[in-house]
Order: structure tokens, then sequence, then C-alpha cells
């Protein structure tokens, strides 16, 4: 059998589905055994035991006496196990002498799998032992090609695992940001709200939340925050800041104290480059239409005015979240009158590209303008619709969430 033979031998068994490393390996074995085309008679299959230092036999397999599964050898004081540590690939008279009496006298081997160091050498994970009339040079490229490809199928199927826990635990994240994002409606008072979320990966770094207030019914809070890293971390990080303004709206009556105080845990919990922009209202029921806010470098929201039917932006009043220590954040207010918007978006509204510009401001305020009669699902759903038609042929992409607040009456 050639080297290229053996390699596609092997390739071909690996692409089938085992349920663990061992079966794959054992298949392996068998089929090099096996075949007429090989000059292997025997073979077996032994594990490390790093923590007992021993080698274990697994499996045997072909024309050959048993050994016994389960026959262990220490590493200490066997030259084959350290030739093989150091070369890989061995061919060598036996020394053991159970193994001699089982008529094992030459001994060829390769090392499979990854490397454990002990006692100063790197022993591999498995080792593939073959019997065989040949021991000559072209037998050792072939036992050489054996370990490779063994190898690499190894490695493959532990991507792949690695691939599919990831993914399951990527569903976990998106469940858990499902679960803690409100349902998208809401209502306040003379207030209707609307918010949506799209993550542009499976879970995302944007977030919005409703705060009703059970010992203040006359008062609500709504939060949209954007963290500035990607993918998973973006998200562990925006479920941590949702979390503890769920936990702090109650607890703190203070706007400004509340938001140093996840400064400041922000920045012990997480490394000091990943900050988070967010924007924290409190609406008030009443005519005065009064809402008090702190934005924490969020993206200024948009305040339509229907009285004289044009727009105008919320200030800025304070670092983001976690990049400086001690930093303060300034509470200022506006009044919501009657059928008058607001919108709070993240940067993936804004930003969102067409291949040559960008969405930007202006725009937002000219739907908003066009769309004011409407309710606020349905401004929602006119800006998300008309950023989606821009960016169709967009290269850059980021989460989207938008926070509509219409004050009816």
């Amino acid at each position: 059998m050639t080297q290229r033979t053996l390699y596609r031998l092997i390739e071909n068994i690996g692409a089938r589905q085992f349920d663990s490393d061992e079966a794959m390996l054992t298949a392996i074995l068998d089929e090099i055994v096996r075949n007429e085309r090989t000059t292997v008679t025997g073979g077996r299959v032994w594990k490390l035991l790093p923590g007992e230092r021993k080698y274990r036999l697994i499996y045997e397999q072909g024309n050959i006496e048993s050994v016994g599964v389960g026959f262990e050898i220490r590493l200490k004081g066997y030259a084959v196990f350290e030739q093989v540590a150091r070369k890989r690939t061995v061919l060598a008279d036996e020394t053991n002498r159970a193994l001699r009496k089982k008529g094992i006298i030459k001994y060829s081997a390769t090392g499979i799998g990854n490397r454990v160091s002990l006692a100063g050498l790197a022993y591999y994970e498995y080792l593939m032992a073959f019997n065989t009339a040949l021991n000559d040079l072209e037998f050792k490229y072939i036992l050489s090609i054996a370990g490779q490809a063994v190898t690499q199928l190894l490695n493959s199927r532990r991507s792949e695992e690695e691939k599919r826990s990831l993914l399951s635990e990527m569903e976990m994240a998106r469940d858990l940001q499902r679960r803690i994002l409100p349902e998208h409606e809401f209502s306040f008072g003379s207030y209707e709200l609307y918010g949506i979320s799209l993550p542009e990966k499976t879970v995302g770094g944007d977030f919005f939340n409703y705060y009703p207030l059970d010992d203040d019914p006359d008062r609500m809070a709504v939060s949209i925050g954007d963290a500035a890293s990607k993918g998973f971390s973006a998200a562990v990080q925006a479920l941590f800041v949702s979390g503890a303004l769920m936990m702090s709206v109650e607890a703190e009556s203070r706007i400004s104290s509340m938001l140093r105080r996840i400064n400041t845990i922000n920045r012990r919990i997480f490394p000091h480059e990943r900050f988070l922009t967010l924007f924290y209202c409190e609406l008030f029921a009443g005519e005065e239409g009064l809402m008090l806010y702190s934005n924490a470098g969020h993206c200024k929201p948009i305040h339509y005015h229907a009285k004289g039917r044009d727009c105008s932006e919320l200030s800025v009043t304070g670092p983001v979240i976690g990049l400086i220590p001690d930093a303060h954040f300034s509470v200022t207010n506006a009044n919501i009158m009657p059928e008058d918007v607001l919108v709070l978006y993240t940067d993936g509204i804004s930003e969102a590209n067409d291949g040559t510009d960008e969405y930007q401001e202006g725009r937002i305020m000219e739907v908003i303008t066009r769309s004011a009669g409407m309710s606020a699902k349905d401004i929602c759903l006119e800006i998300l619709q008309d950023v989606q038609t821009f960016s169709a042929e967009g290269v850059y992409s980021d989460d989207k969430t938008v926070v509509v607040i219409k004050r009816k009456k």
C-alpha cells in the first residue's frame, strides 16, 4: 500500500460518524489490519494515562496473540515510549518481557493526537502499534502517514464538537438575551412604547428595557444600551448592565448615583477597553410630560415636537459606561407634550451603510416626521424598514435597536 492510498483510506474512515475518538481509532485500526494491500497482520491502540504515567491497551485486532485489553506499561524505563515521544514513529526491537512472551519481537508504533508533557517529555495521547513482517524504511513512512492522518482526523472531529458546543452555548445565550428583553409593546399613562432589537449575529451587544416601578405607579424608566465589543463578549456585558439596571431602578432614587455605581462595577468585571453606551430616562405621569434623563455617551435620542412639526436631539450628559473611573453622569430634563415622539436608537441605525454613505440622523428625522401620526409600533417599523432598504447593499452591518415613545394626549 502506498502512502497516498493509506492516507485516503484513513480519510474515508474519518468521514463516518463515531460516538467517540476511541471508536474512530479502533475503526481505523480494523481497516488497516483487514486491508489486503497492507503488510500489517495485527495492531493495538494504547491510551496515555497521564495521572498514572502509563499507557493502557484499549484495543487489539488481527492475527496476533492477545495481550489483553487493560494491559498497562509504565512510561518510566520503557524505551519505546520515550522514542515515540521524541520521534513520533519508531521501528524497534521489543524489550518488554511480557510482550515478548506474547510473540511481539519487533515494535512498530506511531504517536497520535495531542501531546502531554510529563517528566520532561511530551507523550502522545494515543499510540497505534502494528505487527508486520516488514520493518523497513518504507513501512516507517507509512506509519508516519498514519500518525499524521489520524491526528488530523482527531483534531477535525474535536473542532467540530467544539463548534457544536459553542453554537449550543450561543443558542442558550440568545435565549437568555431574548428572555431579558421586554415585550415589544408597553403602555404607561398616556404613553405608548414599542421597541425592537435585531442582533447582527446570534447574540448582540444592544439591549433595551422598560422598568415599571411598583412603589411609584406615576413613574417608569426606559433604557437603551450598546456594548462597544462584538458578538458573545458584547452580549455578556449587555446582559450584565441590563440586569444591574433592573436591580438598581427600584433601589436607587437618584439616576446619577445609579449610573456611577454601574460604571464602577462594570470597570471591575470587564476589561477597561470594553465600554458601553447607555441612555436612561424616567417618564412621569402628568400634563407636564416631564422626563428626566442621563445619556452616557449614547446616540442622541431624537425628539419630535408635534406642535412645530420639527425634531431636536437630546444631549449627551456623561461619558460612556466603563471608560473613566469616578465618572460623573449629569441628569437633565425634557417635556414630552401630546403627540410628541421620542426615538431612542443605537448606532447600528445611524451608521448603517449602503456601500458608500451612512444612514445618519437626518434620515431618521425624515422618517419620524412623515410617520409621526402613526402609532409607536408603526413608527418603529417604518424606521427599521427604511434602514434595511437603505443598507441592503452595504458591506458593514451592526446590531440594530430602536425604541419609540409616543405621548397620545
